[in-house]
């Protein structure tokens, strides 16, 4: 047997000075088209620092950062020449592969965006982008949220993206580090076939659109072993993908990760195509503005997503980020052009069902929202053996108390005043909630009165949940509204509690059986509402 031995193409030996000085972009572009060029191979950067601004990636090329290898990205735009893609007006890249096969980056070593040469932080964003008369604090919603301190900043003219996979097949990039992304981190875009994994991404935690891992209208990608911190989503699928092709975002697999995100630990939607078969494992998202995020806006489905052995932090954060410390958010609106989208409103909107979160602990200053539309209810979400304890923070009478739906077609809809119970369901079908377990902190903001509340719903059903409301003698444990077909059974009032369900306008068949109500003034309100009792314990 002969093996075939890949030849090693060291970039200094093609002119590279790695001296963090000199601009290396030519020598190692040379390097990397040398090997393309002899069939493949790895292309090397031992210990130094390469600054340099973009490098292409061609088929069958490996690029190898050592360990004390530091790529790092050109403070100069001009040193990004424009790609024949745009998507939401970023056309320039530090790493461009495009149209490659079966390609990996990878190392010990650290590809830096040099973030810091493109950020203004001692100046926030002050872009409007909601009318703050709709919150529950007016325009004094600003006073705070208008500091730079908590992000974003403003930021110069930058590149746009620092690693980009397009229309590729067979990718990996794995055991980076990757640091100071200025704008887009890590995308991949219309690829088929892609493997990230051991990546430890730390972008700053101020500068806006900073994501870690975006992932647009691609299949069959599996991410994992992966710490992320983002200025942006952490994980981010099909975000703003309209100049990188068509497709379907399908056969995603996470599992293994650690984030931390000002936006969204986790963001699925919104897109012109669907988003189907997602599994999501051992993830732990802290200390972020937003846990997962589930946004259908325009024609688009979102179908038989999966989150299991999840742990979420989240917090209000100040400043124009999208989100109101929802650990999770699953919304379904009309949504409006952004960006240069034009969003059409005579397309028939898609669904969001088949979602199911289990064995999840939450600990957070929000609420969790599932919120659909007459025409798009949310339809078989399902909560499986959740652990949700709501607790205060500094900035609950300033920022709290909101719902944000950003981009709405509405703009009533985008930030506005809303109580904030544990969990808000409006507009569901077939919404199920099993072991599902609730406890509050002292002090809790007047905003919040009541544990969990369903409005506008069919056929949902509450099993094995034990919880109060927040308020000591004000609101209820559960509150329907507006519905038909409930069943609650095998649940439980936990200390404290004033009414455990309340009802109003619920009509078809309602069951509450097996429920105990011991510790609760009142087990349900208003009395002769059309529910069975059957082995109840009060």
């Amino acid at each position: 047997m002969t093996a075939t031995i890949k030849t090693v193409y060291d970039v200094r030996a093609y002119g590279a000075a790695g001296d963090g000085s000199t601009l290396d972009t030519v020598a190692i572009n040379r390097a990397i088209e040398r090997c393309r060029d002899s069939g493949g191979g790895t292309v090397l950067l031992p210990a130094g620092t390469y600054l340099s601004g973009t490098v292409f990636m061609y088929s069958d090329v490996t690029l190898h950062l050592d360990a004390g290898a530091v790529l790092l990205g050109s403070p100069n735009v001009d040193d990004y020449p424009a790609l024949p893609y745009t998507s939401e007006y970023r056309n320039t890249a530090l790493i461009a592969a495009i149209g490659a096969e079966r390609f990996s980056i990878e190392g010990r070593g650290t590809i830096d965006g040099n973030g810091d040469a493109f950020a203004e932080y001692a100046s926030a964003d002050l872009l409007r982008d909601f009318d703050a008369s709709y919150t529950r604090q007016g325009e004094a919603y600003f006073r705070e949220n208008d500091k730079a301190d908590d992000g974003p900043v403003e930021m110069k003219r930058r590149p746009g993206i620092l690693i980009l996979i397009l229309n590729g097949r067979d990718a990996q990039v794995s055991r980076l580090h990757i640091r100071n992304a200025p704008n887009w981190c890590l995308h991949v875009a219309g690829t088929d076939g892609a493997l990230l994994t051991g990546l430890d991404i730390k972008n700053s935690l101020l500068v806006p659109n900073a994501d870690g891992i975006d992932v647009s209208r691609s299949r069959n990608v599996r991410i994992s072993d992966c710490n992320i911190e983002a200025g942006d989503d952490g994980l981010a699928f099909s975000p703003c993908a309209e100049g990188f092709g068509g497709g379907a975002n399908e056969n995603i697999v996470v599992q293994n990760c650690m984030i931390q995100s000002r936006s969204a630990g986790i963001r699925i939607g919104w897109d012109a195509y669907n988003f189907r078969n997602f599994q999501f494992h051992n993830i732990v998202i802290r200390d972020s503005n937003r846990g997962i995020g589930l946004f259908l806006r325009e024609g688009e489905s979102i179908e038989n997503i999966v989150f299991s052995n999840i742990v979420i932090e989240t917090r209000l954060h100040k400043g124009k980020w999208w989100g109101k410390a929802e650990p999770i958010h699953i919304s379904a609106l009309p949504g409006l052009e952004h960006a240069g989208r034009v969003v059409d409103r005579q397309v028939k909107p898609g669904h969001v069902r088949g979602v199911t979160f289990s064995n999840v602990a939450i600990r957070g200053e929000q609420g969790i929202v599932l919120h659909g539309s007459a025409h798009t209810p949310l339809e078989n979400i399902v909560f499986d053996n959740v652990r949700m304890h709501m607790k205060s923070g500094p900035l609950m009478e300033t920022f709290g108390g909101n719902f944000d739906f950003r981009p709405a077609l509405d703009a009533e809809m985008n930030v506005f005043g809303h109580d904030i119970p544990a969990l808000y369901a409006k507009h569901v079908k077939g919404l199920k909630l099993r072991g599902f377990e609730l406890s509050w902190e002292d002090g809790m903001p007047d905003y919040c009165r009541n544990g969990i509340e369903i409005e506008s719903f069919a056929d949902v059903a509450i099993e094995g949940f034990r919880g109060r409301q927040p308020q000591a003698d004000e609101g209820a444990a559960i509150v329907l509204r507006g519905g038909r077909g409930v069943i609650i059974r095998n649940s439980a009032a936990a200390p404290g509690t004033a009414c455990f369900l309340r009802a109003e306008g619920v009509e078809g068949a309602a069951l509450f059986a097996g429920n105990v109500t011991l510790e609760a003034k009142e087990a349900i309100a208003p009395e002769g509402n059309g529910f069975v009792l059957y082995g109840n314990i009060d």
